[in-house]
């Protein structure tokens, strides 16, 4: 048999048994079980008997959920309602949807200064921060992606990030290195922005982070 047929017969046979497999894997829960579709998984009804704590910086919504520990997240007690509303986690901490888990916004972290609009708004900045910031390695600041519905983020090493240089963008900090006016070659260097060349009609400041029209 030539390769290319071999490959063909794979193809055909790997083919019919994707649907035999997902079937099997849907099917495969016991009666005290019942199929978790967004982890492809067999959950026991009412949760296990015993349940590991989180690791330090997770938590799971207490009344409905339980921290996973062979997926690394947190699993639903009984089959998810139909309305899908969101779980709700442990005052302090914020579900991410995308991540099954509970992370702390800070809430309860923040310095003592009087509530209020002013108060409020700072403390969201050191919130976003705080909650993301045990997912990241080392080195690395958790920033918020602009619009994403999901609580997505991205970790990002500010020190030589040129659209975050210093600070996460998204949260209004650092700097944009690539929207400098008149630059044509820049970097970031241990968090702050490098001109190295600027374009036509402009030179580099004294400071070398900006450049100055002729």
């Amino acid at each position: 048999m030539s390769l290319i047929a071999r490959f063909g017969a794979a193809l055909v046979i790997l083919a019919s048994a994707l649907p035999f497999a997902a079937s099997l894997s849907a099917s495969s829960c016991s009666s005290s079980e019942f199929w978790y579709e967004p982890k492809t998984a067999c959950l026991p009804y009412g949760g296990p008997s015993s349940v590991t704590s989180a690791p330090k910086g997770h938590s799971c919504p207490p009344s409905s959920h339980y921290w996973n520990i062979d997926l690394g997240c947190c699993t639903p007690n009984q089959p998810p309602d139909s309305s899908n509303p969101p779980p709700q986690c442990p005052e302090g901490w914020d579900w991410f949807s995308s991540l099954y888990m509970c992370l702390p916004n800070g809430g309860s972290t923040t310095t003592g200064h009087p509530s209020g609009p002013s108060g409020i708004s700072h403390g969201w900045k050191r919130q976003k921060t705080k909650r993301a910031a045990p997912l990241c390695p080392t080195g690395t600041d958790a920033c918020p992606i602009p619009g994403s519905s999901l609580n997505d983020y991205e970790c990002l090493d500010t020190t030589v990030e040129l659209e975050s240089c210093g600070g996460c963008a998204s949260l209004g900090q650092g700097q944009d290195c690539t929207a400098i006016a008149g630059a044509w070659n820049v970097g970031c260097e241990q968090g702050r922005c490098a001109v190295y060349s600027c374009m036509f009609g402009f030179k580099r400041s004294a400071d070398g982070q900006s450049c100055v029209p002729l």
